[in-house]
């Protein structure tokens, strides 16, 4: 079996040898589809392949991975970003998933790491069959079938610091809203969190809400929605809604680390302290699933609850029961600046 890399690039002159050094260790092909860059990314693409490939940008992320993909002779093939990271050790781990796989496997989903805590699953190896292509203008994705496989080796994504996408996916999506187009449930969820994340929240709490109302959609999706929107809610100054939403989120699946410790922050300022130990305790109890498909902050699961835990049960009067906590968070993270202030707060107090 063969494993072609498919990447779309444009302008990536300053990440893209990083991307591609070791690629040569799983990938037995590289296919670059440049989108349009001015600068010198093909020059550095040249160094590793002469399958570089343009193609006209149109708006469209799925038809531009999808081109990659018919120009890659493959049995399967992996796709990267430019601002994504395979360390050698992850490289040699791929090469030899892949040399072992078994003969039936369809997808291999691998970790995508975002941050020290931030992960989450996605489709990386894939079959290359006429059905397995991307679908979606804006955060494309290929729908899970057949034999999916879950393995351990890490893709990493390292955009450089200070560099930013804009508005780029936003503005897709409008134009997809004004051009009349029909939203799947993916869509709507990924529509929401664009608006979210770029401030405009009265428009991502109406598309959250339509989200969450339909009858399709990812559970672990539609628990993600129910915190935005709480926060969105909690923007406009809803209090009750942005509480009540973050209860509901419990129709779809456990409670999770992250939504515990919404809960708790929200009786936390409120100075219902006991109310708020209880809940960060239950954030603290969760199990982060990243096989789910979610994206899993794994602070939420320890390091933070532990850190609130410190502070709630000093708030109650509770000194040695909050030193206990203090120093779960500090094993964890000796050199947090919160561990930092509270060793000196608890030393100040004869501990």
């Amino acid at each position: 079996m063969t494993l072609s890399l498919c990447m779309i690039v444009k302008n990536e002159e300053s990440v893209l040898d990083r991307a591609l050094s070791n690629a040569g260790v799983f990938a037995d092909e590289i296919v670059i589809v440049d989108t349009g860059s001015t600068d010198g990314t093909k020059r550095v693409a040249s160094r590793y392949t002469d399958k570089i490939f343009d193609f006209e940008w149109n708006d469209d992320f799925a038809a531009a991975r999808n081109f990659a993909i018919a120009k890659s002779t493959g049995d399967y093939f992996i796709w990267l970003d430019a601002d994504d990271i395979i360390p050698m050790p992850s490289a040699r781990a791929i090469s030899g998933l892949f040399r072992s796989l078994p003969a039936d496997a369809d997808i291999v989903m691998l970790p995508y790491i975002l941050s020290d805590s931030v992960s989450f699953y996605r489709e990386r190896i894939v079959r290359r069959t006429p059905d397995n292509l991307f679908v979606g203008r804006v955060h494309e994705a290929i729908e899970l079938k057949g034999n999916v496989v879950k393995a351990k080796p890490a893709v990493y994504h390292a955009k450089p610091q200070g560099r930013s996408s804009g508005t780029r996916n936003l503005d897709i999506y409008k134009k997809m809203e004004r051009d009349g187009a029909t939203f799947s449930p993916r869509e709507t969820y990924y529509y929401a969190r664009e608006l979210y994340f770029n401030g405009e929240f009265e428009a991502a709490a109406a598309r959250f809400e339509r989200f969450i109302a339909m009858p399709d959609g990812f559970c672990v999706n539609k628990t993600d929605a129910c915190l935005l929107l709480s926060r969105c809610y909690e923007k406009s100054g809803d209090k009750a809604r942005a509480l009540g939403v973050l209860y509901d989120s419990f129709l779809y699946g456990l409670p999770i680390g992250e939504v515990c410790c919404e809960i708790a922050l929200k009786y936390f300022n409120d100075k219902k302290y006991e109310i708020a130990a209880y809940w960060f305790e239950r954030a603290a109890h969760a199990k982060p699933d990243i096989k789910s498909g979610a994206f899993v902050d794994a602070d939420y699961y320890g390091f933070l609850p532990y850190v609130w835990l410190s502070v709630c049960y000093d708030k109650l009067g509770k000194y040695r029961k909050a030193y206990s906590y203090h120093c779960r968070a500090r094993k964890l993270k000796p050199d947090h600046p919160s561990v930092i202030v509270n060793q000196a707060y608890f030393e100040d107090l004869g501990f």
